[in-house]
């Protein structure tokens, strides 16, 4: 696998005449994260987690890169590497969806503002409630979805998967209480592709990824990489095998590895890249008015 910082627009790669990330500063990095670092160790040797991946950047330096343990809690699993892959899990919300969001409300494709009905008939129902959904209240987990339902215990497939998502009730009014929400996110997702007449994976990886040279960033991950990527769970009920190089989530699953708040799967140093873009203004894949707004969506919407 090439270096994790190779072809990087954002994380500079160390060079001498330069001053970028030197030796030097960087093997300091034990030094300056120790306390971090053993907080990692710490939570290792107790069985919290079999091994972690860390990147860290200051104004667009890669200031730490580190790995701590293995993948499963077994002496004889492969070492995490600053290159291992990890299946992001909600993460995908921020880095896939959110990101989407963002570039279709800025080319003016989607009205955040505008009913998710407007967009997904099928979202309509008997609750008059659910014509006032919009999908800045999906985006802020305001929309009155609950968190989770166990779709996939019901769907053997995509379509069926978003319908018994369209058709779960609501808990609350829109915009009046915050519930952090898959339910919401897979309609989100739903919407997303409507809009833009494309996969969630296919645009991201055109207007998000590709852009930041997340080269180790994808959905539904090709068998090249299973043997980069940990196993997340020993699935004995749903799948009946161990679970390693494909989503975890079930409903995610179910909607074939691609859906808006689950399914990405990244390693340290793509995580960084992007964080840093975003921090930094949303360049090369948004203009920083839209990253700015996107900050004040969920305020807006619910401030409690």
């Amino acid at each position: 696998m090439e270096s994790p910082i190779a072809k990087n627009p954002f994380l500079k790669t160390p060079t001498a005449s330069e001053g970028r990330i030197s030796a030097s500063q960087y093997d300091d990095q034990a030094k300056v994260f120790s306390r971090a670092f053993q907080i990692l160790t710490d939570a290792i040797g107790k069985r919290v987690f079999p091994g972690a991946s860390v990147a860290v950047t200051d104004s667009g330096k890669l200031v730490a890169l580190n790995s701590f343990g293995r993948f499963t809690y077994e002496a004889s699993a492969p070492s995490v590497e600053s290159n291992t892959i990890f299946d992001l899990a909600s993460v995908t919300k921020v880095v896939a969806a959110t990101s989407m969001a963002m570039i279709l409300n800025e080319r003016g494709l989607l009205d955040l503002d505008m009913p998710v009905a407007g967009i997904l008939p099928e979202f309509r129902g008997a609750d008059s409630r659910r014509d006032r959904v919009t999908s800045r209240h999906l985006l802020a987990h305001s929309s009155g979805l609950p968190a989770y339902e166990k779709l996939f215990l019901h769907a053997s497939d995509r379509d069926e998967c978003l319908r018994a998502a369209f058709s779960v009730p609501l808990k609350y009014d829109p915009g009046v209480h915050a519930e952090y929400s898959d339910i919401g996110f897979i309609v989100l997702g739903a919407a997303l592709e409507r809009v833009s007449n494309e996969p969630l994976d296919r645009f991201c990886q055109r207007e998000v990824f590709g852009p930041l040279g997340m080269a180790h960033t994808a959905y539904n991950p090709p068998a090249s990489w299973k043997s980069e990527i940990p196993p997340t769970a020993d699935d004995r009920t749903f799948r009946r095998r161990i679970i390693q190089g494909e989503v975890q989530d079930e409903n995610a699953s179910v909607l074939g590895g691609v859906a808006a708040h689950a399914g990405l799967f990244s390693n340290a140093p793509d995580m960084a890249t992007f964080a840093e873009a975003i921090l930094n203004g949303g360049g090369p894949i948004a203009r920083p008015a839209t990253v700015s707004a996107s900050f004040r969506w969920a305020l807006r919407i619910c401030p409690a």
